[in-house]
């Protein structure tokens, strides 16, 4: 009987602890359909940001990327997202809709910041949910580029994609 008692205690301490980690940006619940819309992001640069979401069922990838020079390729709907895990496994998103940049240049700063959103299937999002991160490879016209994460940064989007769930 005590051992039922602590492993139901531990299990409830574990959901608790859990719950906890989840620290949304945007949470929101559809009053007519019930269905949740929930979004966290984690910085993994100051010029890289990695968004997870759910919206209303519909899994998502948001990227934020900002090039230290002026960028003209526009993300096209269908430009792929390639995720490869830690056990090299990969996943692919695709760009929802076409993602022009956004360009900034005074005297002091050339930049171009990019914020494409790409749609991932349900099965792989359980994927995502259960591997670590090891690189993100956004592709945008003609050209890509390759993130690379380290184990903490890689452990944050695993829990962000969990939560969403």
């Amino acid at each position: 009987m005590k051992t039922i008692l602590l492993t139901l205690a531990l299990t409830i301490l574990g959901t608790f602890t859990w719950a906890q980690k989840c620290t949304y940006n945007f949470q929101e619940t559809n009053a007519k359909t019930g269905l949740h819309k929930k979004r966290i992001m984690i910085p993994v640069t100051n010029q890289f940001v990695v968004w997870t979401n759910n919206e209303e069922g519909v899994y998502k990838i948001g990227i934020e990327v900002t090039f230290a020079e002026l960028q003209k390729e526009n993300i096209k709907k269908g430009d792929t997202l390639t995720v490869l895990f830690s056990d090299n496994e990969e996943i692919y998103g695709i760009a929802d809709e076409k993602y022009t940049p956004i360009g900034k240049a005074d005297e002091m700063i050339e930049a171009t910041t990019y914020y494409p959103f790409y749609t991932i299937k349900a099965s792989d999002w359980a994927k995502f949910c259960a591997t670590p991160v090891q690189v993100m490879k956004i592709t945008f016209g003609k050209e890509y580029t390759n993130y690379q994460f380290n184990e903490s940064k890689a452990k944050k989007i695993k829990q962000a994609a969990n939560c969403v769930k």
